[in-house]
């Protein structure tokens, strides 16, 4: 299984970052990192680079190759952030929304989830 590593830059800059400022920026880390592993289309621009964003090979509806980071993924970290924030559940329908928005950028081909380890199918 993949280890995950949650850095938050706050504490390393600033030592007198308040709670709320830590645990925002937390929150924020935790969401860009669920999002990382959804499977998009397109590649990272750079392989070294640590977040999904931006890719190349991803195309607007009038055929404009994407530059940077579509809005809506911003929207779904802070969606996902805010919660995650508040230690409140998630809405699965306002997620499911913010997922739909992005569908077009979703290589479904490699599933809806990506798992570190395969997972046998018992009948």
């Amino acid at each position: 299984m993949r280890e995950f590593k949650l850095q938050i830059p706050a504490l390393t800059r600033e030592p007198n970052t308040s709670c709320s400022e830590i645990v925002a920026e937390a929150a924020f880390a935790l969401a860009s990192g669920i999002i990382d592993t959804i499977p998009f289309i397109g590649c990272k621009l750079d392989e070294q680079q640590a977040r999904a964003w931006p890719r190349s090979g991803v195309f607007t509806d009038d055929g404009i190759e994407m530059t940077g980071t579509p809005p809506e993924i911003f929207e779904l970290c802070e969606l996902l952030a805010g919660h995650i924030e508040r230690g409140s559940s998630f809405d699965v329908f306002e997620v499911f929304h913010k997922i739909a928005r992005i569908d077009r950028l979703i290589d479904w081909s490699h599933g809806a989830v990506l798992s570190p380890e395969p997972h046998p199918v018992t009948h």
